[in-house]
């Protein structure tokens, strides 16, 4: 399955939007929410995702590479 690298993009900003949002329901006074709190869940959100990124991409190459295995078994049978 390919994904485009808007996957990676969406993944962040939807981070951020959670993380902002349990910020402000957490703490509903405004000003509680700073900007190195800001910064950290944008930071994590970015980590987050980039990780899932690279683990869908290494799983992806490791589920072609298995069905080619399969695929060359079933043809030798043949």
């Amino acid at each position: 399955m390919q994904h485009s690298t808007h996957t990676a993009l969406f993944t962040t900003v939807s981070g951020v939007v959670g993380g902002v949002g349990k910020a402000i329901t957490a703490k509903p006074l405004l000003l509680a929410i700073t900007i190195p709190g800001l910064s950290t869940v944008i930071i994590y959100a970015a980590a987050s995702a980039a990780a899932g990124y690279a683990v869908n991409k290494i799983m992806d190459a490791g589920s072609r590479k298995f069905n080619q295995f399969i695929n060359k078994k079933s043809k030798n049978k043949k």
